[in-house]
């Protein structure tokens, strides 16, 4: 791995995600399908890639459009990164502020998560752009 990125999983609602039939969902079962991701700087904010691949979370949309996973090099697969302490939320700005914690993932100030209110099944879980939760945050795991 590259010195310019991290490996990171990320967890939403507590459940790891990955990518299934193209798409951003997270893993209630059959977590060990999870994806480790290397997150890199691009733009103003970074880029998500599943470990190993050119495949990155991608928004399609902004009203609650499911989160792909394909190669992209546009601003659509640039994400902002805050990180939520008790003292408040940071922007991060470079990749060596980024550690273990707690985050919002944003695009333009529309938040990427998990919907508020899913079937109670086993199932994956889509993570959308746009999410009705309230409060959409994420656990980032570094790893490398």
């Amino acid at each position: 791995m590259s010195g310019i990125v991290k490996v990171v999983r990320l967890y939403a609602k507590g459940a790891p995600v990955g990518v299934l039939d193209g798409r951003l969902v997270g893993l209630l079962v059959q977590q060990e399908q999870a994806a480790e991701w290397a997150v890199g700087p691009a733009g103003e904010g970074f880029r998500f890639t599943v470990k190993g691949t050119e495949d990155t979370i991608v928004s399609e949309g902004s009203d609650r459009a499911p989160a792909a996973v394909r190669p992209d090099e546009s601003p659509a697969s640039v994400w902002r990164l805050q990180r939520v302490a008790e003292d408040g939320v940071t922007t991060i700005t470079a990749l060596d502020e980024l550690r273990d914690g707690v985050y919002v993932i944003d695009q333009n100030g529309l938040a990427l998560g998990r919907d508020l209110f899913e079937d109670r099944s086993p199932l994956p879980k889509r993570v959308v752009v746009r999410t009705d939760d309230r409060d959409p945050q994420w656990r980032v795991e570094v790893l490398v």
